[in-house]
């Protein structure tokens, strides 16, 4: 990883917080909205640094156009908002679920918004709870949207998460032989990257950190969305494609490598060749004011121009940020353009049934007039043939 990204641990500011809302604001203003109700749990930290369980209890934070952002929650959970919420909020609490006449979540709202206001609620809100909005409600993501470009103290955030993708990798290449057992990659992977960030990060929250170590093996490996079993082997040769995650206190990255142990079958070869092409093609495409469907065409053609067109399952890459698979999109269909500080996945990958999957991934940085990979592994063939 460059030197010009340093990693972050701390929890958000208040100036950082006040930042995000004022995204949603303008956005609210464009949109001619009184009121913008957020209830998704991911968009609700964002704004807050609250993470929860909802179960059966809804939450909302209504913001309106200044002021306070309103938090309706049930009673039970005001003391473990108030631990951990960051920007100033007031507090409305509901009875239970369900509740008796007039002590339910809709009643709660009705004392925040009025009923003639213009209201924006988001996509992922049920119909049931959309029909409880008062006011009348537009569907408008404007959260998820300010969500795609990240702060700098978010690229730190996330560049720590990628530290701990590194050493994921490295733990599991420490421990992959013939015969190891996919167990071990995700007890002692998992564990060794959690450790890490237990050690590292001030006041961790564990609602909002996930750990993932794991090898698909050559027969699973062109099956990318497959599942080992605990059981399952490695084998000598390959293809072998690691895929490790972490959601570090908040933030999320990825780190995917193709290996091989002991040897290279020699079929692999050209296709591993391929995938590192069209990899370097999609490096050499990321920048700001580039149409993000655009890349994927780009890459897609080196694969498809060397023979493989039948052989691929999925776009180039996907957006980071609090979650590990958001806006924006590199993939056809896609109508974002790159900006500074998108944050993406370069994954263009191959798979051959009875051969195997070829693919690496990376979380990749937009910079002024590139792009920078954040997690850092080996890359060629030659470092990716592992012991016996």
């Amino acid at each position: 990883m460059a030197d010009m990204t340093t990693p972050v641990t701390a929890s958000p500011t208040q100036e950082e917080l006040l930042l995000r809302l004022s995204k949603v604001r303008k956005g609210m203003k464009k949109a001619g909205l009184d009121y913008y109700l957020a209830a998704h749990t991911d968009n609700v930290y964002y704004l807050t640094n609250f993470s929860y369980i909802p179960f059966e209890r809804p939450f909302f934070l209504i913001i309106a156009a200044d002021g306070a952002q309103v938090m309706i929650l049930p009673g039970l959970e005001l003391s473990h908002a108030k631990d951990r919420v960051i920007p100033e909020v007031v507090y409305k609490t509901y009875y239970e679920y369900p509740a008796p006449p007039g002590k339910g979540f809709e009643d709660a709202l009705k004392e925040v918004i009025p009923t003639n206001a213009k209201v924006g609620v988001e996509s992922s809100l049920s119909l049931a709870l959309k029909d409880a909005a008062p006011g009348h409600a537009t569907v408008i993501d404007l959260v998820d949207e300010a969500r795609v470009v990240k702060s700098d103290y978010e690229v730190g955030r996330i560049a720590y998460a990628a530290q701990v993708c590194d050493e994921g990798l490295k733990k599991i290449f420490e421990l992959s032989k013939p015969e190891a057992m996919e167990l071990t990659f995700f007890s002692e992977a998992t564990r060794h990257m959690m450790g890490k960030v237990v050690m590292e990060v001030p006041g961790l929250n564990l609602l909002v950190s996930k750990f993932l170590g794991a090898v698909w093996p050559k027969n699973l490996s062109a099956q990318p969305h497959s599942v080992p079993g605990l059981f399952d082997l490695l084998e000598e040769g390959g293809p072998q494609v690691t895929i490790v995650t972490a959601q570090a206190d908040g933030y999320s990255a990825e780190l995917e490598r193709t290996f091989f142990i002991g040897s290279v079958p020699e079929e692999a070869k050209t296709p591993f060749k391929v995938m590192e092409e069209a990899r370097a093609r999609a490096y050499d495409l990321v920048k700001p004011g580039v149409r993000a469907e655009d890349v994927d065409r780009a890459v897609l053609k080196v694969l498809q121009d060397a023979g493989y067109g039948d052989c691929i399952l999925h776009r180039t890459g996907h957006g980071f940020g609090i979650t590990g698979h958001e806006p924006p999109w590199i993939a056809l269909g896609s109508d974002a353009v790159l900006e500074k500080n998108m944050v993406i996945s370069i994954e263009p990958g191959i798979y051959i049934q009875g051969l195997g999957g070829f693919r690496h991934s990376d979380t990749v940085l937009v910079t002024d007039n590139g792009c920078q990979s954040l997690t850092d592994g080996p890359v060629g063939l030659e470092d990716l043939i592992l012991p016996v």
